[in-house]
């Protein structure tokens, strides 16, 4: 490692601290969502997938926007951490929909066989539209949060 590295550089760097704080919070908020239903929290939400707001979506698309804060909108920069969210925001949409269309369509296959897999496969679920714009004005709020009242 260089010798000017410095860990709290990285620990303190608005971007990541921007989108760590939007992903865990939409997961956190996943959790306590059943209580406005009249329902218990349900922390197994803070590990899975899919949901509102996403939480990836919002964790990419607040590191973008904490990237534009501080780096301005004009930087090389920001166009490639923007690039990198269009590509991961489009995956999100429908990389993992066809996936979990896939994984349906094999368990099923299985089951008309009565034929089982041995493994426990992964489920992953795809996000709706209103579900990543949800994580797309989560992560906003977030890097703005962040960079604007972290001077």
């Amino acid at each position: 490692m260089p010798n000017d590295w410095n860990f709290w550089e990285l620990i303190f760097n608005k971007p990541l601290a921007a989108a760590l704080a939007a992903q865990v919070s939409a997961q956190l908020f996943k959790v306590i969502l059943p209580i406005f239903k009249g329902k218990p929290p349900d922390i197994r939400q803070i590990s899975k997938y899919g949901g509102i707001p996403s939480g990836h979506t919002a964790f990419i698309v607040a590191a973008a926007v904490a990237v534009g804060i501080t780096s301005g909108w004009k930087s090389p920069l920001f166009a490639l951490a923007a690039s990198v969210s269009a590509i991961l925001i489009y995956d999100i949409l429908k990389l993992r929909t066809a996936v979990e269309c896939s994984l349906e369509m094999g368990q099923k296959s299985l089951e008309a066989a009565k034929q089982t897999y041995e493994r426990k496969i992964p489920q992953f679920k795809g996000h709706s539209p209103l579900e990543v714009i949800a994580g797309m004005i989560w992560g906003i709020a977030f890097a703005a949060g962040v960079c604007l009242l972290w001077q």
